[in-house]
């Protein structure tokens, strides 16, 4: 019985095919390159610039190094100016027109600091502090501050505002997008002026009162406070203007002398529409809502 044949390796037999092709087994094979490869290769080496230079330090001036990473970039952080709702009529000293510049990095440390709602009030102030001139923050009527506070938010983060708006009919959310710069104003007109006067229905007496200011949002946070707080607004009824006089003229008074002034006092007479209409797309009812100031006003929609 003859010897099993021994099987050869796959070395071996790479070696036995390049002794027959005539090549010598001890100098071994140049494997060609793919032409996807070689082309790969050719493109890289004739454009060796595309790629680059990363640099360890800086060779020129700190600033210089810096406006050249933001030439793409428009940093339009000029003041420039809005006109405001009031025209500048509900302040003693206020021009028509104020002044207005876009956030910047410290003003956005600013907003994103805010952890609890209590904060936000004087947030607000400081960020009108930086990017306001021309009218205090304590002193602005609560209609202007509203329209600075969404021109703000127009050039600093774009005009599109994006919220949700739940429909009246089928409850469902709608993802609207609002441009600021299109929400109608309301400005004052020529003959407005302050104080305000106004007659009580039942006791005939006339109250000269001012509107409120951002320093009484405050007394704003509901129905129950305000009622509570309207004498604060009051600068005189009939003839008497001693603050203890007028607060107990309203706890006294009828209630429909209180409703006709709190009403005067809330009343719009200028501002950016606070309202929107939008269609459903579920259902397709008309549905008519306020324009939110959500927690995510201050950002990049």
């Amino acid at each position: 019985m003859s010897e099993p044949k021994e099987e050869k390796t796959l070395i071996e037999l790479a070696r036995e095919h390049m002794e027959t092709a005539g090549a010598d087994p001890e100098s071994g094979v140049d494997v060609p390159e793919s032409s996807s490869t070689t082309q790969k290769r050719a493109a890289k080496v004739s454009h060796p610039d595309t790629e680059p230079v990363v640099k360890d330090a800086v060779d020129s001036k700190l600033s210089d190094a810096v406006d050249s990473l933001l030439q793409h970039i428009d940093l339009d952080t000029d003041w420039r100016p809005i006109k405001l709702p009031s025209r500048g009529k509900a302040y003693v000293d206020c021009e028509e027109s104020i002044f207005i510049k876009p956030f910047t990095f410290n003003e956005e440390r600013k907003l994103r600091s805010i952890k609890r709602a209590a904060q936000g009030t004087s947030v607000i102030n400081s960020l009108v502090k930086d990017c306001v001139k021309g009218l205090e923050y304590d002193a602005m009527t609560l209609e202007d501050k509203n329209y600075i506070l969404f021109k703000l938010r127009e050039i600093s983060y774009g005009d599109e505002y994006t919220i949700q708006g739940a429909c009246e009919g089928c409850e469902s959310k709608n993802s609207l997008v609002i441009e600021i710069s299109k929400v109608p104003v309301k400005y004052a007109d020529d003959e407005y002026e302050e104080p305000l006067h106004v007659t009580l229905p039942d006791s005939k007496q006339e109250v000269r009162f001012i509107t409120p200011r951002c320093k009484d949002e405050e007394y704003f946070s509901d129905m129950e406070n305000l009622t509570d707080n309207l004498w604060r607004f009051v600068l005189s009824i009939g003839e008497y203007s001693d603050k203890k006089v007028i607060k107990s003229f309203f706890e006294k008074t009828t209630v429909r002398d209180l409703a006709k002034f709190r009403n005067s006092l809330v009343e719009d007479r200028y501002g950016m529409n606070k309202t929107m209409s939008f269609e459903c797309a579920n259902c397709g009812e008309l549905t008519e809502s306020l324009i939110p100031f959500t927690e995510s006003f201050f950002s990049v929609s």
